[in-house]
């Protein structure tokens, strides 16, 4: 009878915990004044708390540098000598209730010139052969360049790199970003190849539309989601997993047909359904006011839900192309659904914030705060 009890109180807590609180997140760029100094700072967790939000997810690795302290990569010169973004950030935020997820940028390392980066301490440059290749040689991926997540040694350099936030940094989240390829004609390096060929007995480089070269290629993206996974959830097992995922295009009713695991091989549903995420974040970057994009919004608000899993999913609301009531109209879309927050793209100073924050706080109303620095509680949807 006592261990029943106890399941009833425990099932009471974790349903309590589960539904107590809308996560209203923010990204906060690097590319754009936000966070790089203590007044920009300031400002955005005055705005956002303001606007109604309660958790900020700050870009603090752009293309394999570091907007912290950090021994294993350059630090962006742009930071002022003596400044810590995200150590400054994470203690004046958590004094308002409000999490702080760092946003990294996961297999895209560099987009400035194409002739790449000049430091010599950029992964890079200091390794040249874990550059992500298309099928014609091609180092340049429309994006930038990347690194080839077919190389073992590039999965455990980036697992490295997490790992090493959240032992010194006592962040709420570890948000990954490009974890994925450009596209079906990429991950040709002579190195990848080589693993490629030990793994699979091929002898030759595959068609781009081969399918054992794309499950393949799928499968090194998710031994990197779960060598993540496993050394956070061991350094840091209070933090949140999460990931911004692709959802272009139309809706295809069969997972395998989607634009995210067939174009650029990235399996986020398998991650939601092993428990490799905590929290799946579609861009669901549509313009409300076009009428085949709103309803292109509601139908990936309904995929994804689909598709999560059994654990939360929060819709990422492209705020830089929406005004904001149209932005509070998505946001009521997925609250219809069930889900369980959003993350507006983008919260960066400028006008757009400025005239945002006044709608969004008349319509969200002030935010509930968020627990910092707690234990987890897993919440699986039924």
């Amino acid at each position: 009878m006592r261990r029943v009890v106890l399941v009833i109180v425990l099932l009471a807590v974790l349903a309590t915990a589960c539904g107590a609180a809308e996560v209203r997140g923010a990204w906060v760029t690097s590319w754009e004044p936000g966070f790089i100094t203590p007044r920009e700072v300031d400002a955005t967790i005055a705005a956002a708390k303001k606007a109604g939000l309660n958790a900020l997810f700050i870009e603090v690795r752009k293309f394999a540098d570091a907007y912290y302290y950090s021994k294993i990569e350059p630090r962006d010169p742009d930071i002022p000598s003596g400044f810590d973004p995200l150590g400054y950030t994470i203690k004046k935020a958590h004094a308002e209730g409000m999490q702080v997820h760092a946003w990294v940028v996961v297999y895209r390392a560099w987009c400035g010139a194409r002739s790449g980066p000049t430091d010599p301490n950029h992964i890079v440059n200091k390794h040249p052969d874990w550059v992500m290749l298309s099928n014609k040689g091609r180092n340049w991926a429309g994006e930038g360049i990347y690194l080839d997540p077919g190389v073992p040694d590039v999965r455990d350099y980036i697992a490295s790199v997490f790992e090493d936030i959240v032992k010194r940094y006592n962040v709420d989240g570890i948000q990954y970003d490009y974890v994925r390829y450009p596209g079906r004609r990429w991950g040709y390096s002579e190195a990848a190849l080589k693993h490629y060929y030990a793994d699979t007995g091929a002898t030759a480089p595959p068609a781009s539309d081969d399918p054992k070269w794309a499950k393949w290629r799928r499968d090194q993206v998710t031994a990197l989601v779960k060598l993540c996974h496993d050394k956070i959830k061991a350094a840091a097992p209070n933090v949140v997993i999460s990931t911004s995922t692709i959802c272009s295009g139309g809706i295809s009713n069969e997972w395998e047909k989607s634009s995210p695991y067939s174009g650029v091989l990235q399996d986020w549903y398998k991650w939601m359904k092993e428990g490799l995420i905590d929290v799946n974040i579609p861009m669901n970057y549509r313009t409300e006011s076009k009428a085949t994009q709103a309803k292109q919004y509601r139908d990936w608000i309904a995929a994804s839900e689909k598709w999560s899993g059994g654990r939360p999913v929060y819709q990422g609301i492209f705020a830089d192309e929406n005004t904001a009531p149209d932005v509070l109209k998505q946001i009521d879309a997925q609250r219809k659904a069930g889900q369980e927050g959003f993350v507006l793209f983008s919260f960066n100073a400028g006008r757009r914030r400025d005239a945002m924050v006044d709608v969004l706080a008349a319509g969200l109303g002030p935010a509930p705060k968020l627990p910092v620095n707690e234990p987890p509680v897993v919440c699986v949807k039924e």
